[in-house]
């Protein structure tokens, strides 16, 4: 047998070698066992209702937001803002936050660009003025109260002052409020109508020349007379009415010769709270409010 005879062999043997393990594996995998098939057993069913109800949320009550008021405030309403914020709080639910100050210096914050809500005047002239520059809601401004010029005098008198003709006598030592704050204005209104009707214009000149401070806030009038360093000054009446027992005593004006100042309330525009500042201006006009200015010594507005 050649060489090329036993290749030949070979290759043949080779092959049939390669097609016996072929058909022997696929034998095997046509006999092989199935995957055994998966069966899920059902869930028993459980009673269901006749009908499904829905369950009741209960909702709880939203608290209302509490408001923060700004107010700026005449400062000869300092008294009686100490009752007013409560009492506001009470009905309302809502706090006020008071900046007093001398009407005039209120209307510069304001013009300025200070933030507020209402506005409570004890001056038309600077009232006025804001509602013609677009600062406030015209509409709800009002009158809310009023107060008459009265002379008060430290307690012992050390002045002697016993009428208004001794004003006028050299020496004395006299405050008012300055020709800007409200009570300033009404003062020298007050002199005019007493130096025209029954004194005369030297009277009038001595009241200035006795002049040792101008104030620029109601109240600063009062504390220099409470502590003794004038004799006499000119305030509002609701000052006096509400002053500690025996620390002050006062010499009237007549009516006459007064001059009524009259205070107004009213909202800003550019206030965030409207509907706050409204129940505030609500609560200054009514019954409750108008009793506590009462209390401390201011007049229902026209009395």
């Amino acid at each position: 047998m050649n060489l090329m005879t036993r290749k030949k062999d070979k290759l043949l043997t080779g092959t049939i070698i390669c097609i016996t393990l072929c058909i022997a594996l696929l034998f095997a995998g046509c006999t092989s066992t199935p995957p055994a098939q998966v069966t899920s057993t059902p869930t028993p069913a459980t009673d269901v209702p006749n009908s499904v109800t829905t369950p009741i949320v209960t909702m709880k009550p939203t608290t209302p937001v509490q408001k923060t008021l700004i107010a700026f405030t005449a400062a000869s309403l300092t008294g009686a803002s100490n009752k007013i914020g409560p009492a506001f709080y009470n009905t309302s639910g809502n706090t006020v936050k008071f900046n007093l100050d001398g009407t005039q210096v209120l209307k510069q914050q304001i013009e300025k660009g200070a933030n507020a809500d209402v506005f409570i005047s004890a001056s038309n002239t600077y009232t006025n003025g804001l509602k013609s520059e677009g600062y406030l809601i015209n509409s709800t401004v009002k009158n809310l109260t009023s107060n008459y010029i009265i002379v008060i005098i430290p307690a012992g008198n050390p002045g002697n002052i016993k009428s208004l003709a001794d004003l006028g006598i050299p020496g004395k030592r006299i405050a008012m409020g300055t020709p800007e704050v409200p009570v300033g204005i009404n003062t020298r209104i007050v002199i005019d109508k007493l130096a025209n009707s029954t004194y005369n214009t030297s009277w009038k000149e001595n009241i200035y020349k006795n002049v040792k401070t101008f104030e620029t806030t109601e109240p600063g009038v009062v504390t220099k007379v409470a502590l003794g360093e004038v004799d006499a000054g000119l305030v509002y009446e609701s000052s006096y009415k509400t002053a500690k027992e025996g620390s002050l005593s006062a010499v009237n004006i007549p009516v006459k010769d007064n001059a009524l100042q009259i205070y107004t309330i009213g909202i800003l525009n550019s206030t965030t709270n409207k509907d706050v500042a409204q129940q505030f201006v609500d609560f200054m006009l009514s019954p409750d409010g108008q009793k506590i200015l009462s209390d401390f010594g201011f007049r229902p507005y026209g009395s």
